[in-house]
């Protein structure tokens, strides 16, 4: 394998990393953003909760807000569901940013090792050339 080619998949690696990068950083914002919306519900409830706990009238709401509690534990159950699978796909997008960034390191090195072998190489070809041309 010759370094050009050793360099473009190294270019590759490079671009599957960047990728593997913003797909993370996108399940994050997914999850940050499921997390703001169980935190509104458990606003919501809470809200609900105080009104009519504080209300003369509450006891004429109650079945009303019954069923709007309701509403809102399923929701904030939902939530929790979303921001656990969520949570799951972070940590995968994470893990495949990582292998993604290990296998770049790798091809560097191997483009490394194959620059400095084609270097030694043509540093022996150097002093051959001059030992051949010293000979009569």
């Amino acid at each position: 394998m010759s370094a050009a080619d050793i360099a473009k998949r190294l270019k590759r690696a490079e671009r599957l990393t960047a990728v593997q990068e913003q797909m993370r950083r996108a399940a994050e914002w997914q999850l940050a953003e499921t997390r703001r919306n169980a935190e509104a519900v458990e606003a919501d409830r809470a809200a609900l909760l105080a009104a009519v706990g504080s209300s003369a009238h509450g006891h004429l709401f109650l079945e009303a807000a019954n069923r709007r509690l309701r509403g809102l534990a399923a929701r904030a159950t939902e939530l929790e569901r979303i921001a656990a699978s969520q949570a799951d796909e972070v940590r995968e997008q994470g893990l495949a940013q990582k292998r993604a960034e290990l296998s770049a390191e790798r091809i560097e090195t191997l483009l490394d090792r194959e620059r400095d072998r084609l270097d030694a190489m043509e540093r022996l070809d150097g002093l051959a050339q001059r030992r051949d041309a010293s000979l009569p």
